[in-house]
């Protein structure tokens, strides 16, 4: 009881300077609390996005990357392949629109694998002759301009993923 006491007679000894300064304190650590919170949540936030956008990226690499590995292995049917280029081409146009509003990347960073690419397939004279058949086969001249086509681009996602990690 003599505890409670003198606990109660050093609240009543204050004056209404240290009552003031003690309600200083109080409010100073509830703001600090909620700028930590909001500050954080807004950190959170954009890392979240950004982590959602990457991982998209990185969806479309490992579609386009399928996507010639089956042709180079002659494992893609020659009439699913324009279909294919065309969802494609709508997924990384609605992705790219985002990115480029969000974080300020050239909207056609990719425009070698929606344009070029398509062109090289469709346009390639393996591709025209077997284009009736169940599976098409490369020739080593066209598989060779496909994995040249990679090492010149391939370097493309990395460097979008590169841009949205580094955006504000």
């Amino acid at each position: 009881m003599g505890t409670t006491c003198c606990q109660l007679s050093i609240f009543c000894s204050l004056g209404v300077s240290d009552w003031i300064e003690l309600t200083a304190i109080i409010v100073n650590m509830g703001l600090t609390y909620w700028i930590v919170k909001t500050i954080q949540n807004k950190l959170t936030n954009k890392r979240v996005l950004k982590d959602h956008f990457i991982n998209e990226i990185k969806d479309i690499r490992n579609e386009y990357k399928s996507c010639l590995n089956n042709l180079y292995s002659s494992n893609t049917h020659p009439q699913r392949v324009i279909p294919w280029f065309k969802l494609m081409n709508i997924r990384v146009n609605d992705i790219m629109i985002l990115i480029n509003e969000k974080y300020k990347i050239d909207i056609k960073k990719l425009e070698p694998y929606q344009n070029e690419l398509r062109e090289l397939v469709t346009n390639n004279n393996d591709f025209i002759a077997q284009f009736k058949n169940e599976k098409i086969a490369f020739s080593e001249e066209s598989r060779s301009e496909l994995i040249k086509f990679q090492q010149t681009y391939h370097k493309l996602f990395n460097e979008l993923i590169i841009g949205i990690n580094d955006s504000e």
